[in-house]
Protein backbone atom coordinates (compact mmCIF):
# COMPACT_ATOMS: atom_id res chain seq x y z
CA UNK A 1 0.00 0.00 0.00
CA UNK A 2 1.37 3.28 -1.09
CA UNK A 3 0.23 6.87 -0.17
CA UNK A 4 1.11 9.57 -2.54
CA UNK A 5 -1.04 12.45 -1.25
CA UNK A 6 0.11 15.65 -1.84
CA UNK A 7 -1.07 18.20 0.27
CA UNK A 8 -0.75 22.35 0.50
CA UNK A 9 1.09 24.33 2.91
CA UNK A 10 -1.41 26.06 4.74
CA UNK A 11 -2.91 24.47 8.11
CA UNK A 12 -5.93 24.35 6.01
CA UNK A 13 -4.87 21.80 3.36
CA UNK A 14 -2.55 19.37 5.79
CA UNK A 15 -5.64 19.25 7.49
CA UNK A 16 -7.68 18.28 4.54
CA UNK A 17 -4.27 16.33 3.83
CA UNK A 18 -4.63 14.49 6.69
CA UNK A 19 -8.14 13.50 5.92
CA UNK A 20 -7.31 12.17 1.83
CA UNK A 21 -4.60 10.39 3.55
CA UNK A 22 -6.56 8.01 6.02
CA UNK A 23 -9.39 8.12 3.03
CA UNK A 24 -7.07 7.05 0.86
CA UNK A 25 -5.15 4.04 2.85
CA UNK A 26 -8.16 2.13 2.42
CA UNK A 27 -7.86 0.81 6.08
CA UNK A 28 -7.24 2.23 9.55
CA UNK A 29 -4.29 1.78 11.79
CA UNK A 30 -1.41 3.76 10.28
CA UNK A 31 1.06 6.40 10.96
CA UNK A 32 2.56 8.55 8.08
CA UNK A 33 4.55 11.44 9.70
CA UNK A 34 5.88 13.78 6.83
CA UNK A 35 7.44 16.82 6.92
CA UNK A 36 4.76 20.02 6.33
CA UNK A 37 7.23 22.54 7.46
CA UNK A 38 11.04 23.48 6.23
CA UNK A 39 12.56 26.90 7.96
CA UNK A 40 8.92 27.94 8.27
CA UNK A 41 8.57 31.38 10.03
CA UNK A 42 6.71 31.28 13.10
CA UNK A 43 7.90 28.04 13.80
CA UNK A 44 10.63 27.03 16.05
CA UNK A 45 11.09 30.39 17.28
CA UNK A 46 9.77 32.38 14.92
CA UNK A 47 11.31 34.30 11.91
CA UNK A 48 12.77 32.30 8.76
CA UNK A 49 14.18 29.72 10.98
CA UNK A 50 17.42 28.73 8.82
CA UNK A 51 20.64 29.72 10.74
CA UNK A 52 24.10 30.69 10.61
CA UNK A 53 26.99 29.11 12.36
CA UNK A 54 30.35 30.15 11.68
CA UNK A 55 32.53 29.08 8.96
CA UNK A 56 35.41 26.85 9.47
CA UNK A 57 38.64 25.55 6.60
CA UNK A 58 36.70 27.35 4.06
CA UNK A 59 32.99 26.09 4.37
CA UNK A 60 30.21 27.66 5.90
CA UNK A 61 27.89 25.76 8.62
CA UNK A 62 23.88 26.09 8.18
CA UNK A 63 21.06 24.64 10.14
CA UNK A 64 17.02 24.87 9.24
CA UNK A 65 14.08 24.28 11.51
CA UNK A 66 11.85 21.50 10.43
CA UNK A 67 8.20 20.59 11.71
CA UNK A 68 6.51 17.26 10.98
CA UNK A 69 2.74 16.53 11.52
CA UNK A 70 1.34 12.58 12.06
CA UNK A 71 -1.19 12.33 9.18
CA UNK A 72 -2.03 8.61 10.32
CA UNK A 73 -4.80 7.42 11.97
CA UNK A 74 -2.46 6.15 14.94
CA UNK A 75 0.46 7.25 17.31
CA UNK A 76 3.67 7.17 15.86
CA UNK A 77 7.08 5.96 17.62
CA UNK A 78 9.03 9.05 19.28
CA UNK A 79 11.13 7.15 21.73
CA UNK A 80 14.11 9.41 22.50
CA UNK A 81 17.39 7.69 23.32
CA UNK A 82 16.22 4.37 20.97
CA UNK A 83 16.23 2.98 17.97
CA UNK A 84 12.24 3.80 17.32
CA UNK A 85 12.76 7.47 17.01
CA UNK A 86 12.51 9.68 13.82
CA UNK A 87 16.14 10.85 12.17
CA UNK A 88 15.98 14.17 10.40
CA UNK A 89 18.42 15.28 7.32
CA UNK A 90 18.24 18.72 5.77
CA UNK A 91 19.97 19.09 2.39
CA UNK A 92 20.57 22.50 0.08
CA UNK A 93 20.44 23.24 -3.70
CA UNK A 94 20.45 25.31 -6.27
CA UNK A 95 19.70 25.64 -9.73
CA UNK A 96 21.65 27.80 -11.98
CA UNK A 97 22.27 27.82 -15.56
CA UNK A 98 19.88 24.84 -16.54
CA UNK A 99 21.82 22.72 -13.82
CA UNK A 100 20.00 22.08 -10.75
CA UNK A 101 22.32 20.08 -7.58
CA UNK A 102 22.75 19.38 -4.51
CA UNK A 103 25.34 21.98 -2.78
CA UNK A 104 25.50 20.65 0.87
CA UNK A 105 24.31 17.45 3.34
CA UNK A 106 24.18 17.68 7.08
CA UNK A 107 24.30 14.54 9.33
CA UNK A 108 20.61 13.60 10.94
CA UNK A 109 18.98 14.83 13.97
CA UNK A 110 18.27 11.45 16.08
CA UNK A 111 14.93 13.22 17.30
CA UNK A 112 13.48 12.94 21.25
CA UNK A 113 10.10 13.62 22.58
CA UNK A 114 7.11 14.69 20.61
CA UNK A 115 5.72 17.76 21.87
CA UNK A 116 2.39 17.11 20.10
CA UNK A 117 1.69 20.19 19.54
CA UNK A 118 -1.53 21.43 17.23
CA UNK A 119 -1.02 22.86 13.50
CA UNK A 120 -1.64 20.26 11.66
CA UNK A 121 -5.33 18.56 12.12
CA UNK A 122 -7.31 18.34 15.29
CA UNK A 123 -4.89 17.51 17.17
CA UNK A 124 -5.09 14.60 19.91
CA UNK A 125 -2.27 15.20 22.11
CA UNK A 126 -0.47 11.98 23.73
CA UNK A 127 2.96 11.43 25.84
CA UNK A 128 6.80 12.50 24.84
CA UNK A 129 7.33 9.06 23.50
CA UNK A 130 4.87 9.40 20.48
CA UNK A 131 3.40 12.04 18.13
CA UNK A 132 -0.45 11.79 18.86
CA UNK A 133 -2.90 11.52 15.61
CA UNK A 134 -3.22 15.34 13.72
CA UNK A 135 -0.20 16.62 15.49
CA UNK A 136 2.66 18.02 14.55
CA UNK A 137 6.14 18.25 16.25
CA UNK A 138 8.89 21.49 15.42
CA UNK A 139 12.91 21.28 15.82
CA UNK A 140 14.07 24.70 15.33
CA UNK A 141 17.12 25.10 13.66
CA UNK A 142 19.08 25.48 17.09
CA UNK A 143 18.17 21.43 17.95
CA UNK A 144 18.71 20.04 14.06
CA UNK A 145 22.38 21.89 14.12
CA UNK A 146 22.63 19.29 16.88
CA UNK A 147 23.16 16.11 14.48
CA UNK A 148 24.69 12.98 16.22
CA UNK A 149 23.62 10.14 13.37
CA UNK A 150 25.21 9.38 10.36
CA UNK A 151 23.71 8.28 7.07
CA UNK A 152 25.30 5.40 6.31
CA UNK A 153 24.30 3.73 10.03
CA UNK A 154 20.18 4.23 8.45
CA UNK A 155 18.02 1.91 6.31
CA UNK A 156 16.30 4.68 5.18
CA UNK A 157 13.91 2.27 3.18
CA UNK A 158 12.51 0.32 5.98
CA UNK A 159 13.62 3.33 9.05
CA UNK A 160 15.93 0.77 10.82
CA UNK A 161 19.07 1.33 12.68
CA UNK A 162 21.11 0.57 15.43
CA UNK A 163 21.46 2.59 18.92
CA UNK A 164 23.52 3.96 20.16
CA UNK A 165 25.21 4.81 16.60
CA UNK A 166 28.94 3.44 15.93
CA UNK A 167 30.22 6.71 14.72
CA UNK A 168 29.88 10.54 15.89
CA UNK A 169 30.44 13.47 13.93
CA UNK A 170 33.55 15.42 14.27
CA UNK A 171 35.16 18.80 13.51
CA UNK A 172 35.05 22.56 14.67
CA UNK A 173 31.59 23.28 16.13
CA UNK A 174 30.24 26.11 13.73
CA UNK A 175 30.18 23.00 10.51
CA UNK A 176 30.10 20.19 12.71
CA UNK A 177 27.59 18.01 11.35
CA UNK A 178 25.68 20.81 9.89
CA UNK A 179 24.66 22.19 6.47
CA UNK A 180 28.04 22.27 4.90
CA UNK A 181 27.98 25.05 1.84
CA UNK A 182 31.22 26.47 -0.28
CA UNK A 183 30.56 30.45 0.31
CA UNK A 184 31.60 30.73 -4.00
CA UNK A 185 28.54 28.69 -4.15
CA UNK A 186 25.79 30.95 -2.26
CA UNK A 187 28.01 34.38 -3.09
CA UNK A 188 25.20 36.66 -4.25
CA UNK A 189 27.97 38.43 -6.60
CA UNK A 190 28.95 34.83 -8.08
CA UNK A 191 25.54 33.32 -9.00
CA UNK A 192 23.36 35.94 -11.04
CA UNK A 193 19.99 34.43 -10.77
CA UNK A 194 20.39 31.02 -9.17
CA UNK A 195 17.42 29.80 -6.82
CA UNK A 196 17.91 27.72 -3.48
CA UNK A 197 15.93 25.37 -1.64
CA UNK A 198 16.18 23.45 1.51
CA UNK A 199 14.69 20.09 2.48
CA UNK A 200 13.68 18.47 5.20
CA UNK A 201 13.47 14.75 5.44
CA UNK A 202 11.96 12.48 8.38
CA UNK A 203 12.78 8.40 7.85
CA UNK A 204 10.24 7.12 10.58
CA UNK A 205 10.94 3.30 12.05
CA UNK A 206 7.99 0.95 10.80
CA UNK A 207 6.58 3.35 8.30
CA UNK A 208 7.03 1.26 5.59
CA UNK A 209 4.95 -1.81 7.11
CA UNK A 210 1.96 0.72 6.15
CA UNK A 211 3.46 2.19 2.89
CA UNK A 212 3.27 5.78 4.07
CA UNK A 213 7.69 5.94 3.85
CA UNK A 214 7.81 7.37 0.75
CA UNK A 215 6.01 11.13 1.15
CA UNK A 216 8.79 12.26 4.00
CA UNK A 217 10.40 15.04 2.50
CA UNK A 218 9.84 18.60 1.64
CA UNK A 219 11.53 21.61 0.38
CA UNK A 220 11.10 25.97 0.57
CA UNK A 221 12.74 28.58 -1.71
CA UNK A 222 15.02 30.45 -0.13
CA UNK A 223 17.43 33.18 -0.91
CA UNK A 224 21.04 34.13 0.22
CA UNK A 225 21.57 38.18 0.91
CA UNK A 226 25.21 37.23 1.84
CA UNK A 227 27.51 34.21 2.51
CA UNK A 228 26.13 34.19 5.78
CA UNK A 229 22.76 35.25 5.38
CA UNK A 230 20.02 32.99 4.04
CA UNK A 231 15.91 34.00 4.09
CA UNK A 232 12.76 31.84 2.81
CA UNK A 233 11.03 32.93 0.53
CA UNK A 234 7.90 30.83 0.04
CA UNK A 235 5.57 28.67 1.47
CA UNK A 236 7.43 24.89 1.97
CA UNK A 237 5.95 22.61 -0.84
CA UNK A 238 4.55 19.82 1.49
CA UNK A 239 5.61 16.34 0.28
CA UNK A 240 7.51 17.83 -2.47
CA UNK A 241 11.31 16.59 -2.66
CA UNK A 242 13.70 19.57 -4.06
CA UNK A 243 14.41 18.18 -7.36
CA UNK A 244 10.81 17.85 -8.51
CA UNK A 245 11.09 21.28 -8.55
CA UNK A 246 13.32 21.53 -11.56
CA UNK A 247 10.36 21.15 -14.62
CA UNK A 248 9.01 24.18 -12.90
CA UNK A 249 11.88 26.15 -13.64
CA UNK A 250 13.74 24.87 -16.94
CA UNK A 251 11.19 23.79 -19.84
CA UNK A 252 13.71 21.74 -20.57
CA UNK A 253 13.82 19.18 -17.69
CA UNK A 254 12.12 16.02 -16.77
CA UNK A 255 11.93 14.01 -13.12
CA UNK A 256 10.33 10.83 -13.03
CA UNK A 257 9.66 8.48 -9.83
CA UNK A 258 11.48 5.23 -9.96
CA UNK A 259 10.11 2.78 -7.86
CA UNK A 260 12.92 0.34 -6.23
CA UNK A 261 12.03 -3.23 -4.74
CA UNK A 262 13.73 -3.27 -1.28
CA UNK A 263 14.27 -6.04 1.51
CA UNK A 264 11.74 -5.34 4.04
CA UNK A 265 11.88 -4.84 8.05
CA UNK A 266 14.08 -7.93 9.89
CA UNK A 267 14.93 -8.77 6.43
CA UNK A 268 11.31 -10.04 5.21
CA UNK A 269 9.41 -9.22 2.72
CA UNK A 270 9.36 -6.85 -0.18
CA UNK A 271 8.64 -3.25 0.11
CA UNK A 272 9.23 -0.08 -2.27
CA UNK A 273 11.74 2.33 -2.57
CA UNK A 274 11.80 5.80 -4.65
CA UNK A 275 14.50 7.45 -6.44
CA UNK A 276 13.90 10.20 -9.02
CA UNK A 277 15.62 10.57 -12.30
CA UNK A 278 15.86 13.90 -14.00
CA UNK A 279 16.78 14.93 -17.72
CA UNK A 280 17.30 17.86 -20.18
CA UNK A 281 18.92 18.93 -23.21
CA UNK A 282 19.49 22.21 -24.31
CA UNK A 283 21.06 23.05 -27.46
CA UNK A 284 24.53 25.02 -27.11
CA UNK A 285 25.24 28.38 -28.97
CA UNK A 286 27.52 26.70 -31.21
CA UNK A 287 25.44 24.17 -32.48
CA UNK A 288 26.34 21.41 -30.27
CA UNK A 289 24.06 20.24 -27.16
CA UNK A 290 24.49 20.37 -23.62
CA UNK A 291 22.86 16.68 -21.78
CA UNK A 292 22.31 17.56 -17.79
CA UNK A 293 20.76 13.96 -16.14
CA UNK A 294 20.19 13.57 -12.02
CA UNK A 295 19.83 10.68 -9.92
CA UNK A 296 18.31 11.37 -6.69
CA UNK A 297 17.62 8.78 -4.16
CA UNK A 298 15.36 9.31 -1.53
CA UNK A 299 14.96 6.61 0.72
CA UNK A 300 16.53 3.47 -1.33
CA UNK A 301 19.08 1.17 0.86
CA UNK A 302 19.96 -0.75 -2.33
CA UNK A 303 21.17 2.91 -3.26
CA UNK A 304 22.60 3.59 -6.74
CA UNK A 305 26.27 2.68 -7.89
CA UNK A 306 26.03 2.85 -12.17
CA UNK A 307 24.02 5.16 -14.48
CA UNK A 308 24.06 4.72 -18.30
CA UNK A 309 23.42 6.37 -20.93
CA UNK A 310 22.75 5.53 -24.70
CA UNK A 311 25.51 7.25 -26.44
CA UNK A 312 26.08 5.98 -29.86
CA UNK A 313 29.57 5.72 -31.62
CA UNK A 314 28.81 8.14 -34.43
CA UNK A 315 28.53 10.78 -31.85
CA UNK A 316 30.84 12.72 -30.33
CA UNK A 317 31.28 14.01 -26.51
CA UNK A 318 32.96 16.30 -24.50
CA UNK A 319 33.07 17.70 -21.05
CA UNK A 320 32.08 14.65 -19.65
CA UNK A 321 31.28 15.08 -15.93
CA UNK A 322 30.47 13.18 -12.67
CA UNK A 323 29.23 15.76 -9.59
CA UNK A 324 28.72 13.50 -6.43
CA UNK A 325 27.14 14.83 -3.12
CA UNK A 326 30.06 15.83 -0.33
CA UNK A 327 29.57 13.86 2.96
CA UNK A 328 31.70 15.65 6.28
CA UNK A 329 31.82 15.78 10.04
CA UNK A 330 33.56 12.40 9.86
CA UNK A 331 30.81 10.50 7.96
CA UNK A 332 32.35 7.26 6.46
CA UNK A 333 31.19 7.72 2.94
CA UNK A 334 33.76 8.17 0.71
CA UNK A 335 33.73 11.51 -1.43
CA UNK A 336 35.52 10.03 -4.20
CA UNK A 337 34.52 11.15 -7.51
CA UNK A 338 32.91 7.94 -10.01
CA UNK A 339 34.76 6.94 -13.12
CA UNK A 340 33.58 6.67 -16.47
CA UNK A 341 33.42 4.49 -19.70
CA UNK A 342 32.26 4.19 -23.26
CA UNK A 343 31.81 1.00 -25.16
CA UNK A 344 29.12 -0.78 -26.72
CA UNK A 345 27.30 2.43 -27.65
CA UNK A 346 26.75 3.25 -23.80
CA UNK A 347 28.47 6.33 -22.08
CA UNK A 348 28.57 4.59 -18.06
CA UNK A 349 29.58 5.75 -14.57
CA UNK A 350 30.09 3.89 -11.70
CA UNK A 351 32.06 3.68 -8.95
CA UNK A 352 33.38 0.18 -6.69
CA UNK A 353 30.80 -2.68 -6.87
CA UNK A 354 28.98 -3.34 -3.28
CA UNK A 355 30.67 -5.92 -1.15
CA UNK A 356 31.22 -6.07 3.00
CA UNK A 357 34.31 -4.23 3.30
CA UNK A 358 33.16 -0.90 1.14
CA UNK A 359 29.14 -1.30 2.79
CA UNK A 360 29.63 1.66 4.99
CA UNK A 361 31.80 3.89 2.83
CA UNK A 362 31.85 3.10 -1.05
CA UNK A 363 30.63 6.51 -2.73
CA UNK A 364 27.29 4.91 -3.90
CA UNK A 365 24.55 7.58 -4.29
CA UNK A 366 22.65 7.25 -0.96
CA UNK A 367 19.47 7.84 0.68
CA UNK A 368 18.89 11.92 0.93
CA UNK A 369 21.66 12.57 -1.84
CA UNK A 370 21.85 13.11 -5.28
CA UNK A 371 24.17 13.19 -7.94
CA UNK A 372 24.71 15.10 -11.46
CA UNK A 373 25.99 13.05 -14.58
CA UNK A 374 26.66 15.50 -17.63
CA UNK A 375 28.29 16.58 -21.31
CA UNK A 376 28.45 17.74 -23.97
CA UNK A 377 27.46 16.15 -27.47
CA UNK A 378 27.53 17.25 -31.38
CA UNK A 379 24.57 15.63 -32.41
CA UNK A 380 20.43 16.35 -31.30
CA UNK A 381 18.54 14.58 -28.75
CA UNK A 382 15.85 11.65 -28.97
CA UNK A 383 14.57 9.46 -26.67
CA UNK A 384 15.55 6.14 -25.15
CA UNK A 385 16.64 3.96 -22.06
CA UNK A 386 18.82 5.04 -19.34
CA UNK A 387 19.86 2.18 -16.81
CA UNK A 388 20.16 2.48 -13.03
CA UNK A 389 22.19 0.35 -11.78
CA UNK A 390 21.46 -0.62 -8.07
CA UNK A 391 24.25 -0.85 -5.45
CA UNK A 392 23.46 -3.46 -2.99
CA UNK A 393 21.58 -6.56 -3.94
CA UNK A 394 17.97 -7.24 -2.83
CA UNK A 395 15.00 -8.63 -4.19
CA UNK A 396 13.48 -7.89 -8.06
CA UNK A 397 15.75 -6.20 -10.62
CA UNK A 398 19.53 -5.31 -10.07
CA UNK A 399 18.64 -2.02 -12.76
CA UNK A 400 15.62 0.13 -13.98
CA UNK A 401 15.57 1.55 -17.63
CA UNK A 402 14.41 5.14 -17.66
CA UNK A 403 13.46 6.76 -20.58
CA UNK A 404 15.24 10.07 -20.74
CA UNK A 405 16.72 12.14 -24.04
CA UNK A 406 20.02 11.49 -25.42
CA UNK A 407 21.96 12.05 -28.36
CA UNK A 408 21.75 10.25 -31.74
CA UNK A 409 22.83 10.13 -35.27
CA UNK A 410 20.51 11.22 -37.91
CA UNK A 411 21.11 8.07 -40.35
CA UNK A 412 18.39 8.54 -42.42
CA UNK A 413 17.24 10.47 -45.24
CA UNK A 414 13.40 10.44 -44.38
CA UNK A 415 12.64 11.34 -41.01
CA UNK A 416 9.14 11.70 -41.81
CA UNK A 417 8.96 7.89 -41.10
CA UNK A 418 8.09 7.83 -37.72
CA UNK A 419 6.94 3.76 -37.95
CA UNK A 420 9.74 2.98 -39.68
CA UNK A 421 7.38 1.21 -42.36
CA UNK A 422 8.90 3.29 -45.33
CA UNK A 423 5.86 5.40 -46.28
CA UNK A 424 4.86 8.63 -45.22
CA UNK A 425 1.14 8.02 -43.65
CA UNK A 426 -1.31 8.88 -41.58
CA UNK A 427 -0.22 6.43 -38.75
CA UNK A 428 2.99 8.69 -38.96
CA UNK A 429 0.71 11.69 -38.18
CA UNK A 430 -0.59 9.93 -35.58
CA UNK A 431 2.29 9.62 -33.73
CA UNK A 432 3.37 13.09 -33.95
CA UNK A 433 -0.17 14.28 -32.73
CA UNK A 434 0.62 11.91 -29.97
CA UNK A 435 4.02 13.08 -28.91
CA UNK A 436 3.41 16.41 -29.45
CA UNK A 437 5.45 18.46 -27.14
CA UNK A 438 8.12 16.18 -26.85
CA UNK A 439 10.86 14.83 -28.63
CA UNK A 440 9.41 11.86 -29.76
CA UNK A 441 7.78 12.75 -32.79
CA UNK A 442 10.50 15.35 -34.03
CA UNK A 443 11.09 15.42 -37.29
CA UNK A 444 12.98 18.59 -38.42
CA UNK A 445 15.11 18.34 -36.01
CA UNK A 446 14.66 21.15 -33.57
CA UNK A 447 14.25 18.36 -30.33
CA UNK A 448 10.31 19.79 -29.99
CA UNK A 449 7.27 17.61 -31.50
CA UNK A 450 4.90 20.83 -32.40
CA UNK A 451 3.07 22.15 -35.84
CA UNK A 452 6.27 22.48 -37.80
CA UNK A 453 6.09 18.79 -37.84
CA UNK A 454 2.53 18.21 -38.83
CA UNK A 455 3.46 20.83 -41.49
CA UNK A 456 6.83 18.82 -42.77
CA UNK A 457 4.62 15.71 -42.66
CA UNK A 458 1.70 16.49 -44.75
CA UNK A 459 4.53 18.11 -47.14
CA UNK A 460 6.25 14.60 -47.42
CA UNK A 461 2.47 12.67 -47.21
CA UNK A 462 2.53 9.90 -49.52
CA UNK A 463 6.02 9.58 -50.54
CA UNK A 464 8.48 6.59 -49.76
CA UNK A 465 11.69 6.77 -47.28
Amino acid sequence: MRFNVVCGATMAAIAGCLTASAAGGGVGGFYDVTTVFVGEENYGGGGSDIEYYGSSSGVTGWAAGTTACNLGDIVAPWYGGTNEAPVIATNMYRYKNGRFEQLGTSWLKHSFCAISEPGCADCDPTGCNTLGVGCADTYWAGLNADADAPRSEINAATGEYAYPFSNAPSGPSSIRGKVQIFPDDIDPSLNSGALYFVEGQYVVTGESDFGTHLNNASSTPIRFTSTSNCQRIGETGHQLSAIMRWPALDSNATVVEVITEETGPNGNGVIDGLLHVGHSATENADGTWHYEFVVHNQNSHRSVGTFSIPVPDCVNISNVEYRGPRYHSGETISNDDWSWSRSGGMLTFSTDSHNDSNDMTGPAIRWASMANFRFDADQAPVQDDAMVGLWRSGPGASSLDISVKVPDCDDTDCPEDLNGDGVIGVDDILICVGAWGSSDGDVNGDGTTDVNDILALIGAFGSDC
